[in-house]
């Protein structure tokens, strides 16, 4: 069980046929982290996983909308002074993340604290895998209900507009991404950075070192050198996102569970 602490936290998950992963999902989240209450934003999933959140005493919210809303609706939902949130597929392994994150958020200048896959030593962005941050400062985060992807853009925005930081914390999670299994994933996230509503020249910049720190994060020499045409493919669905941005979520998730 975490040490005891002044705060608790509401736990924001979204989650579409999460079922594989969901259960050591929130296991791992009960274990080792104070929470208050778990809100999950499923997006009408066909498999066991509002089964598994209700063996967790989960408050589940059924959307349609897209993952803008699911982010937006859950943010709009918690009430604790932090928010943590959480996918589907990691599994917390630390039992200081939560103490370490708290440590950190003594420095007013801290907007986000973000968990970091286990053995990943080049960190970047603020991935919502697991990521703690004050919800007076995630309720001004201005995003559209609509979007599918790339909400990670609006975090950052808001953190910058705040003049803020963004901490890590090395070895907490283990990320099972079922997502990256998507032949056309490159080219998926290059649609939603086209997407975003400005910087879009600097985000393909930054994504050339992105994809650099995260392919030797995987310590895979074919994956590294793999970094150029991933970030080609990137580029064309970039080129095009009228072809490669309109993917729902639920024909990804089908196509790498065949």
């Amino acid at each position: 069980m975490p040490q005891n602490h002044e705060e608790s936290v509401d736990v924001l998950i979204r989650t579409f046929n999460s079922a594989d992963t969901l259960e050591n999902c929130l296991e791992s989240v009960t274990r080792y982290i104070p929470v208050k209450r778990i809100l999950m934003a499923d997006h009408n999933s066909t498999d066991a996983t509002p089964e598994i959140a209700a063996r967790f005493g989960v408050e589940l919210f059924e959307e349609e909308k897209g993952l803008g809303y699911a982010t937006n609706f859950l943010i709009s939902k918690a009430s604790t002074k932090y928010v943590l949130f959480v996918d589907g597929d990691i599994s917390v392994v630390s039992d200081t993340f939560f103490a370490q994150a708290m440590e950190e958020f003594k420095n007013p200048r801290t907007g986000a604290v973000v968990g970091c896959a286990l053995g990943h030593n080049f960190l970047y962005g603020i991935p919502l895998g697991l990521t703690m941050m004050p919800l007076q400062l995630a309720r001004k985060i201005n995003m559209p209900d609509e979007i599918q992807g790339r909400e990670t853009f609006y975090f950052e925005e808001v953190i910058s507009d705040n003049y803020l930081k963004i901490q890590y914390i090395k070895d907490a999670m283990i990320h099972r991404s079922v997502y990256r299994n998507y032949r056309y994933w490159p080219e998926w996230q290059g649609a939603q950075i086209r997407m975003t509503p400005s910087r879009h020249f600097s985000q393909l910049a930054k994504a050339i070192i992105v994809v650099w720190m995260m392919h030797l994060n995987s310590k895979s020499a074919k994956n590294f050198l793999y970094s150029p045409i991933y970030y080609l493919k990137l580029l064309t669905g970039f080129m095009n996102p009228a072809k490669w941005g309109k993917v729902d979520r639920r024909k990804i998730s089908g196509e790498v569970h065949r």
